[in-house]
């Protein structure tokens, strides 16, 4: 992505960036109420939509979704309480209680709390300016590029996973298979090819840092002053962390009880 394509996201400063991402997370540890965290998500959602990538950003969380509420519907059938629902499945009757409903329901939110504005960060941000950013937190330059590399590969292998899905259906492979031994087996022609992609990547990653001496490099983490934008999404970042560090320290909820839901 350009600086152009990446929207108004692009110009803010790395830095202020990833203390919105801190500020989420801890905002999304603190809060328990689905109100709160769901208040928490639009907010995320607002940012992607002022910094015109809400499309971009729901494309690419479509396959880490389909895992999250996965998850979440483990923890709905999985944690004991009141029976809630009823459903027949493949000759199994899956009940899904009310505490593990809201369980389910809450963590679903709250992994889309903790991943999404990872994710847009990562998107809007050259990786560079990343590494600085995370130099400045003490972190050695190593680790930012390891940390860096890292996020921006687990979205291409994501993609990588689908495609290769497609190409082995393509060929009549049957990716579901009876028994749970036949779908692990199933599983291993898609990745194979995505486990050996991801090695050859990694050499190729290697050998360029290596080519161009990075091993020899040092580098001195260097900002420009801070624009509106990145002024803005730092008041933003500071208002969410005061009002989950308020809420934990109080025992209240302080935005479920501005509309009498705590």
């Amino acid at each position: 992505m350009t600086l152009d394509e990446r929207g108004p996201l692009g110009r803010v400063d790395a830095r202020v960036k990833l203390l919105w991402v801190l500020a989420t997370l801890i905002a999304g540890v603190l809060f328990f109420n689905v109100f709160t965290l769901c208040v928490l998500l639009a907010s995320i959602l607002a940012v992607a939509v002022v910094g015109r990538v809400l499309g971009a950003t729901l494309q690419r969380l479509r396959g880490f979704g389909v895992l999250i509420i996965t998850i979440g519907l483990i923890f709905a059938v999985t944690v004991p309480g009141e029976p809630l629902l009823r459903l027949p499945l493949w000759g199994f009757e899956v009940v899904f209680s009310q505490d593990g409903l809201l369980l389910g329901l809450i963590s679903i939110v709250r992994m889309f709390v903790f991943a999404t504005p990872l994710l847009i960060t990562v998107m809007t941000t050259n990786n560079s300016d990343l590494i600085q950013a995370l130099m400045v937190a003490r972190l050695p330059l190593e680790y930012a590029l390891m940390i860096v590399l890292a996020l921006n590969f687990v979205p291409l292998y994501l993609a990588e996973f689908s495609r290769i899905g497609d190409a082995q259906r393509a060929r009549a492979h049957a990716v579901a298979e009876q028994g749970l031994w036949g779908r692990v087996r199933a599983l291993i022609p898609i990745f194979v090819p995505l486990t050996l992609n991801a090695i050859d990547r990694a050499d190729t990653v290697g050998k360029v840092l290596e080519i161009r001496g990075f091993a020899r490099r040092r580098f001195r983490p260097e900002f420009e002053p801070l624009t509106p934008g990145s002024w803005a999404l730092l008041a933003v970042a500071v208002v969410i962390a005061v009002v989950a560090i308020a809420s934990a320290a109080t025992g209240h909820d302080l935005v479920a009880g501005l509309v009498g839901l705590s």
